[in-house]
């Protein structure tokens, strides 16, 4: 029998970062949302550059390229599971007021930086009830035909679940940049953020 997750210290340790009030508690999902959807876009590249190096001949078109819409569905969708997946990984069975506060602001953020699929969509698409690993493979195995990679590999299919399940500490390191670094901070950063192509 599997033992209860009990919250992290990493959460433990954020309690006192807890944002002030509801604006401060905004532009730190800003944050927290805008650079979740850039690490989302980075893992999505990583997937495509790893089903494409080595792919057996003639697997794909030849120059491979991802439709922009999607590509940024399935950035929203990685972006929605990835902010998911905090309260999964560092929360035990009762999530801290706070945290679900904090990460409901996140999800409307997201749900501002690209309409559709909402968020809620996307929770109406996964078997978010099975856990983290069926929703990680479900969505990986969706977009591998989505993207029509299913022929370059014969892992290709569940690859892209493990590229996000495997971000569990790049995920961790955003959260707690998000409540621990000054609103100045957190807005140059965003500045700053460059488009990455595949």
């Amino acid at each position: 029998m599997e033992e209860p997750i009990s919250q992290s210290n990493l959460l433990t340790e954020l309690e006192p970062y807890q944002p002030s009030d509801e604006r401060d508690g905004w532009e730190r999902a800003v944050f927290l949302s805008t650079s979740m959807a850039a690490l989302s876009s980075n893992i999505l590249a990583s997937y495509v550059r790893y089903c494409l190096d080595g792919a057996k001949a003639n697997s794909v078109a030849e120059p491979f390229a991802v439709v922009d819409a999607d590509y940024t569905r399935t950035t929203k969708e990685i972006l929605t599971l990835g902010l998911w997946l905090m309260i999964c990984e560092e929360c035990g069975p009762k999530v801290p007021e706070w945290f679900q506060s904090y990460l409901y602001t996140a999800f409307q953020v997201a749900d501002e930086l690209c309409k559709e699929p909402t968020v809620t969509a996307i929770f109406e698409t996964y078997p978010m009830d099975n856990g983290p690993i069926a929703v990680a493979q479900t969505l990986s195995m969706i977009v591998c035909h989505r993207l029509g990679l299913g022929a370059t590999k014969a892992e290709a299919a569940l690859a892209l679940g493990d590229f996000i399940l495997n971000s569990r500490e790049r995920r961790e390191d955003l959260l707690k940049f998000s409540l621990t670094e000054s609103i100045m901070a957190l807005d140059a950063w965003v500045a700053d953020m460059k488009p990455q192509a595949i």
